[in-house]
């Protein structure tokens, strides 16, 4: 006899005719085999059902004995030379039998399993795969390949060896079931199919997938006795297989353009996404004979990888490899040293390893590196680095260092700072590595060498994460806009005054109001407050930039003016900044705000109960929040570095609406996080402008989304149920499309009064030093000061910034570090204020006052300004 059926039920009578009527209609006629029916205690009409099918044998159990007892005892009567696993909540199609049957002419194969459809036509089992379990005591999750895909999808439609497959259909020879002890009766209804072909392959078989073989399964449809014992299955299997199969989940996805990404949802949740694959540019550094260029190419190009480029460059050219990691968004960038030789399935251990932890910045896989996967090699390996770009906000950028090898281990280093380290390999990626190269700057800059921080040195991590400084925030620059609607901005000027911590300064920038608005402006007199006045609406956007340029601060809020804000909001919004790294935007909750911030409960009579809610919020809530991709711009808090980055508001949006989401989206293409503050509440009145000017608020909308679309990619018709931020922002932040670009500093305004003006100051002959050493840690804070004082003076201030450059560092690193700041703070060189640079041994001219930036306690530009008023006096 050839087959034996063995078919476990228990109940769900209705279900188990159904499959003995398909297998009457499917079982081949020409080949001599038996059906076995375990009836586990069953207490509906299952013996009557069973009767209707005279030709099967039945085994009655009083009680259930579980699902690996019912297939054991079924095997122990069974004839056949194949055992055939079969769950009763099955229909089988035409020729699945034959197509699993026919597997066993190969006498190294142990199982075939079957493809398996939900009753709706999707895939409910199309092998068995492994994933990584993120937290808790289990390493591993055995799961269905290609749930709830397309029944005919290409990738389930392939035949393939696998680690196991389900015993819903399972085929086996009943010897090796014999030989290896069957279903191992420990297990109660679950995962102990999946032990029995860990144990096949232990054993040195194969498992073959069959896709011909095809039957619809109700899965789980034995009712509650499926998931009585989860757990103690998952320990039992956890127990025994720790360390034996492979972690494959994700590896099958590339074939469908897709991996799976762990990320952090809105109130730290973990979850895994299916996404697409993301784009990769590939740098290959160092010497390539022309014989082993084509080598290479061809092991990149055999790999499931979405390759947009390929660069073969020299081991020194920082440039190219800058050009490769600019551009962010889902994207990769992989650095492979020429003289490495590729294993096949480099880019698939690579990505996977990367997409799984949501802390990585980057996985490398030579073989001094840690393996595992909690492997932490303490900085990145050039050899063979994968970086996810996605997570890298645009600022980090590759240091100056001798070789790519330095700068990209100092990178990784950097971005500690960020909460990001880097992953080694749990499998081998590379059939050859020649030694990790040496970089005398990051030696003397680390006091380690490359390689003994790619073996990994808890010591060097520790010391580097005990000394990343929290960021203060210094000087606030709150820019809010006025157009008309004047009862509203006197509101939200007295709240900010009263409840707003110091330093802060208010910039209001009026729209072209008319005469009470401008008088009741003209009569503030605060020296926090300083007014811009524009003749005309230059719109959101643009009245904002204006704003912006203007602002002294570190961090910026640009906030409505139809809003009060409540005790300790801004202390709210400044903290993730302290707390988490790589956040570009912050924002509160509210009671009138579109989509997720919106507190539905937020129900009050007075401004005084409004404070109360707030303050209970704020005693609840105390540092939590969430991650999100959009935040409305009725009040974002933002760092100057962002704004460095990206620029301000794109002004095409005229009046306004959807130039917050534009931004957002243009940080969030840069890198950035947004994060939503629960403990910041700010009441809107909302739409307060709009009302007061009748604007039409739904045609701006509609208006609007047209080229919002097309400039992120959206369909144009306006979408009534939202759009998904994704889309756009995978595209990644490219400054020539999407930088937006503030009024130049030093440019006329139509008006400007108030505290703290720019005009220039009476302080001549005065002198700032830095000394420059070595290394981008040493330029780090000279660097953050070159942007303060960039933003603080201009060149008829009179003032000097002298660079005395110490060590081996030469004069033109420096000055192009002076061009970027410049550029990327769109300030022009002919209007900025001095700076020089000198040789250590040069002297300096005695009749300048010099005051040594290590000896300046608060340095925003607004501090600079004060701190020359008071040498002046």
């Amino acid at each position: 006899m050839l087959y034996s059926i063995v078919i476990p039920v228990f109940n769900k009578a209705a279900l188990t005719r159904v499959c003995l009527q398909s297998l009457a209609e499917t079982l081949p006629r020409d080949t001599l085999g038996e059906v076995i029916v375990v009836d586990n205690g069953s207490t509906d009409d299952t013996a009557t059902v069973l009767a209707e099918f005279p030709w099967i044998k039945t085994i009655v159990n009083e009680r259930n004995l579980g699902f690996a007892v019912a297939n054991n005892q079924g095997a122990a009567v069974a004839s056949g030379r194949i055992l055939v696993l079969l769950n009763n909540d099955t229909k089988a199609l035409p020729g699945w039998l034959e197509a699993m049957l026919a597997h066993f002419e190969n006498d190294d194969v142990g199982a075939v399993g079957a493809r398996l459809l939900f009753g709706d036509g999707l895939i409910q089992h199309a092998g068995v795969i492994f994933n990584e379990i993120l937290s808790g005591v289990n390493t591993m999750a055995p799961t269905h390949y290609g749930f709830l895909a397309p029944g005919e999808e290409p990738t389930v439609m392939k035949r393939r060896d696998v680690q196991a497959v389900t015993g819903a259909c399972l085929a086996t020879s009943r010897a090796l079931y014999v030989r290896l002890g069957g279903l191992d009766e420990g297990f109660w209804n679950g995962y102990e199919d999946v032990d029995y072909c860990l144990k096949i392959r232990h054993a040195g078989l194969r498992i073959v997938y069959e896709p011909k073989a095809v039957l619809f399964h109700y899965e789980s449809q034995s009712g509650s006795q499926r998931f009585r014992r989860v757990m103690p299955n998952i320990a039992r299997l956890e127990g025994r297989w720790r360390d034996f199969p492979s972690i494959d989940a994700g590896l099958w996805d590339y074939e469908r353009h897709l991996v799976k990404r762990t990320v952090v949802m809105p109130n730290a949740i973990v979850s895994a996404q299916m996404l697409p694959t993301p784009s990769i540019s590939i740098v290959v550094h160092g010497e390539t004979a022309k014989n082993n260029r084509a080598r290479i190419e061809r092991a990149l190009r055999a790999a499931p990888a979405n390759i947009e480029s390929i660069l073969w460059t020299a081991n020194d050219d920082l440039e190219a490899a800058r050009k490769a990691m600019e551009l962010r968004g889902n994207r990769y960038a992989f650095f492979l040293d020429a003289r490495l030789t590729l294993a096949p399935s480099w880019f698939e251990h690579l990505s996977r390893r990367l997409e799984i932890r949501y802390d990585a910045l980057a996985a490398t896989g030579a073989p001094e590196s840690m393996v595992g996967f909690d492997a932490s090699p303490a900085c990145g390996d050039a050899r063979a680095l994968l970086v996810a770009l996605w997570r890298l906000p645009q600022h980090y950028r590759l240091a100056d260092f001798p070789t790519i090898d330095g700068a990209l281990a100092d990178l990784c280093v950097r971005a500690l700072e960020l909460g990001l380290g880097v992953v080694g390999m749990d499998e081998p990626v590379f059939e050859s590595s020649p030694e990790p190269a040496r970089d005398d700057l990051f030696e003397r800059t680390y006091q380690r060498s490359i390689a003994s921080l790619i073996g990994g040195d808890d010591r060097f991590l520790m010391e580097r994460l005990a000394a990343i400084r929290r960021p203060t925030a210094g000087l606030v620059s709150i820019v809010t806009l006025s157009w008309n609607a004047p009862e509203y901005t006197k509101l939200a000027i007295a709240s900010l005054l009263a409840r707003t911590r110091e330093p802060f300064e208010i910039i209001v920038v009026d729209n072209g109001s008319g005469p009470e608005t401008v008088a009741y402006l003209r009569s503030i007199d605060d020296p926090h407050v300083r007014v811009i006045y524009n003749a005309t609406n230059r719109g959101f956007g643009a009245g904002n930039n204006i704003g912006l340029a203007a602002a002294n601060g570190e961090f910026v809020v640009v906030l409505n003016n139809d809003v009060l804000v409540s005790d300790g909001w801004l202390d709210a919004l400044l903290r993730p900044y302290r707390d988490m790294r790589a956040v570009g935007i912050t924002a509160p909750r509210s009671n009138s705000v579109s989509g997720h911030q919106q507190i539905p409960n937020a129900r009050y009579d007075d401004e005084a109960a409004m404070l109360a809610f707030a303050a209970e919020r704020g005693r609840l809530y105390s540092g939590r929040g969430y991650f999100t991709d959009r935040a409305v711009g009725f009040c974002l808090c933002m760092p100057r570095e962002l704004i460095d980055e990206i620029g301000g508001f794109d002004e095409r949006f005229g009046v306004g609406n959807f130039e917050d989401d534009d931004l957002c989206m243009r940080a969030r293409a840069a890198g950035y996080k947004i994060f939503v503050c629960e403990d910041a509440f700010i009441h809107h009145f909302g739409s307060r402008s709009f009302v007061a000017n009748n604007v039409d608020y739904g045609a701006t909308m509609r208006a609007n989304w047209s080229y919002f679309a097309g400039k992120w990619g959206y369909p144009p018709a306006y979408p009534e149920s939202g759009y998904d931020p994704r889309t756009g922002y995978f595209i990644g932040f490219d400054r020539a499309l999407h930088y937006a670009a503030l009024p130049k500093a030093g440019s006329t305004v139509e008006g400007e009064e108030g505290a703290g003006g720019t005009a220039a100051l009476a302080v001549p002959g005065v002198r700032f030093l830095a000394d420059v050493a070595d290394g981008d840690a040493a330029w780090e804070p000279v660097g953050r000061f070159l942007r303060r004082y960039f933003r603080a003076f201009r060149a008829q201030d009179g003032i000097v910034l002298t660079l005395r450059l110490c060590g081996a560092v030469d004069s033109a690193t420096i000055e192009r570090r002076i061009e970027r700041v410049l550029s990327s703070l769109n300030i022009s060189a002919d209007i900025c204020a001095d700076v020089e640079v000198v040789d250590a041994d040069e002297e300096l001219v005695a009749t300048l006052h010099t005051i040594d930036i290590s000896e300046i306690k608060s340095a925003s530009p607004s501090a600079l300004r004060r701190l020359l008023e008071v040498k002046n006096r």
